[in-house]
């Protein structure tokens, strides 16, 4: 049992690092913090060449895709969103060539995995 709650977080942290494979975790995170965290995320899960063509999101293309968060307004609605939707956003990466100024379609999760 813990008298701190400071105690569980780090407890929890050390176990995710050592039995779960967690190789970062971000301590006292910022709301940009978790929004870069989550554009790495969103950038390896949709890095094909049909999607974000390797280049990662930028700031502009991640607005959009919190915009559209913004827009739902009901517990289920977010669910939705999360669950294996994918959200349409214009690529402003000058540095992709192949999709500069054209719609995308971004994954926000892939198919979840079952835990044994």
């Amino acid at each position: 049992m813990f008298n701190k709650e400071s105690d569980f977080e780090n407890a929890l942290v050390d176990l995710l690092i050592a039995d779960k494979g967690w190789s970062e975790v971000i301590n006292n995170p910022t709301e940009q913090d978790l929004i870069k965290n989550w554009a790495n995320i969103l950038f390896e899960n949709n890095r094909d060449i049909d999607k974000l063509n390797d280049q990662p999101l930028t700031n502009g293309e991640m607005a959009q895709i919190i915009e559209q968060i913004n827009t739902l307004k009901t517990p289920l609605r977010l669910n939705g969103f999360i669950n294996g939707r994918s959200v349409s956003i214009t690529s402003d990466n000058p540095d992709d060539a192949l999709h500069f100024g054209k719609e995308v379609n971004v994954f926000i999760c892939e198919d979840l995995v079952t835990l044994k």
